[in-house]
């Protein structure tokens, strides 16, 4: 790698930004572009999710409360329901534990709370791409992300297969509607 730049700098280049404030995503934009990526704002989740499908991201920045009826944390699940292996990051007013967790739960990467410091949101970004990546590539195996998980539900017995992408994440039974961790490990 040339002049100090690390695998992280590398795997992230595009950044699509979902913000509707005019002002913020101006900052936003300018203090990236500085930083030597490439940014694309979205005003709302339309927005966002033709520029995901057309330039794909290498990291998307999202606010919460976006116009137009459809929430970040929809377009969140939607956006990891297209490809889940675009790290996510929310960048919101809302601070509190319950969206945290909603977060969390719809597939977000990194939660950081406004005001934030910029630097802080750089240094989150780059440790969400690095964490994403060592997933993706799990053991340098690409092919690994395409294995199924198989388990069972702990309340009615019910045989659950999911993506192995999905290891850690709760998920509710489709027989039962308990909740049941996807296993880490096999």
């Amino acid at each position: 790698m040339s002049s100090g730049m690390t695998s992280v700098d590398i795997i992230v280049n595009r950044i699509l930004l979902v913000e509707p404030d005019r002002d913020e995503s101006t900052f936003l934009k300018e203090f990236l572009t500085r930083k030597k990526f490439t940014v694309e704002v979205a005003r709302d989740a339309g927005q966002a999710r033709a520029a995901f499908t057309m330039h794909l991201p290498d990291l998307v920045i999202l606010e919460a409360i976006l116009p137009n009826d459809v929430s970040g944390f929809e377009l969140a699940e939607r956006l990891k329901q297209e490809n889940d292996a675009v790290p996510l990051m929310m960048l919101t007013v809302i601070e509190l534990e319950d969206a945290k967790s909603l977060a969390s739960r719809v597939g977000i990467d990194a939660y950081l709370c406004k005001p934030y410091d910029p630097e802080e949101l750089h240094a989150t970004m780059r440790d969400v791409a690095e964490t994403v990546s060592r997933m993706k590539h799990l053991d340098g195996d690409s092919s690994a992300s395409l294995d199924k998980v198989r388990f069972e539900c702990g309340e009615c017995g019910k045989h659950l297969k999911v993506k192995a992408s999905h290891r850690g994440r709760t998920l509710n039974c489709p027989r039962c509607g308990q909740p049941v961790v996807v296993p880490l490990h096999d």
